[in-house]
């Protein structure tokens, strides 16, 4: 890989642990594939509305949405209110890579799942829809290998306490994520509200036009601003360049794992030239 980017400080390790992988790997797909497996298939990360221990929705269930796309060849693969199957991003790749269609959902998703050799174990749960620390519902990541291909995956077990079958932007191509051969990018923050305004795509479109990851996912988020103040949205972006960008609405937030606090939306780059994987904070439009 040249370069990896995740929303959230909370992706830190998971970058963290995969960093000789990243050195030696030239596929987008394993790479984020894995890095977001890792947090999904732990339970801990649940403060985070992500993977195994995330919140449940207001029947007692988990329900996950994901999905992946291929810059290069615009492949994309989906899966929203998917129950009880945590690595849902890896059944999201197996959509892509082992049907013939780009998003299946519910319970269609369910039995694909299954027809695929994953495991649901989920049974219903109590409706605790409290998140400690603030956490935050979208995991995103871009990876640019050094082929100068990119990719971008991402994963959320979706609002707490969520009506059964509620979809929000996560998975939703040009919504919560959207590449081309050009750029990538994908975003997190009230999925309602963020699907009214495609901003990957934006994002992206706007890289493919000759402008920087960083000016994109300002202007985008200005826009966004300008017609609804009182929503949350946070973005990243990266291009085959090698440059990356991100902004966001966010005024301060409070890790749920680590209690810190940062002044904005902090997310997670990696270089084959850092010694480790660094946590930025992204300007804030308001």
């Amino acid at each position: 890989m040249d370069f990896i980017v995740g929303t959230w400080s909370f992706c830190y390790d998971a970058i963290k642990q995969g960093e000789e992988m990243f050195r030696n790997q030239t596929n987008c797909m394993d790479t984020i594939e894995k890095t977001i497996n890792y947090i999904e298939e732990d339970e801990l990360y649940g403060p985070c509305i992500v993977g195994r221990g995330g919140p449940p929705n207001s029947a007692g269930y988990r329900e996950y949405d994901a999905a992946l796309m291929d810059g290069a060849t615009l492949r994309f693969g989906a899966v929203t209110a998917l129950r009880g199957i945590p690595n849902a991003v890896s059944v999201a790749r197996a959509v892509m890579e082992r049907s013939p269609h780009s998003m299946l959902s519910g319970e269609g998703a369910g039995l694909f799942a299954k027809g695929q050799g994953f495991i649901s174990r989920e049974t219903p749960t109590p409706q605790n829809t409290q998140v400690p620390g603030g956490g935050h519902d979208t995991l995103g990541v871009i990876a640019v290998g050094q082929d100068r291909n990119l990719a971008v995956g991402v994963s959320t077990s979706g609002a707490p306490g969520k009506h059964p079958g509620r979809v929000g932007d996560s998975a939703l191509p040009g919504g919560g994520l959207y590449a081309n051969p050009q750029g990538a990018a994908c975003c997190s923050g009230d999925g309602d509200e963020i699907l009214k305004f495609c901003p990957s795509f934006h994002i992206v479109h706007l890289i493919s036009q000759g402008r920087s990851p960083q000016d994109a996912c300002e202007e985008v988020v200005q826009n966004i601003y300008r017609q609804n103040k009182h929503m949350e949205i946070a973005v990243i972006a990266a291009d085959i360049k090698g440059q990356y960008g991100a902004c966001s609405t966010v005024q301060s937030w409070t890790d749920p794992l680590t209690q810190k606090q940062y002044p904005g939306f902090p997310y997670v780059i990696w270089s084959k030239d850092l010694s480790c994987p660094e946590i930025k904070v992204a300007p804030t439009i308001s």
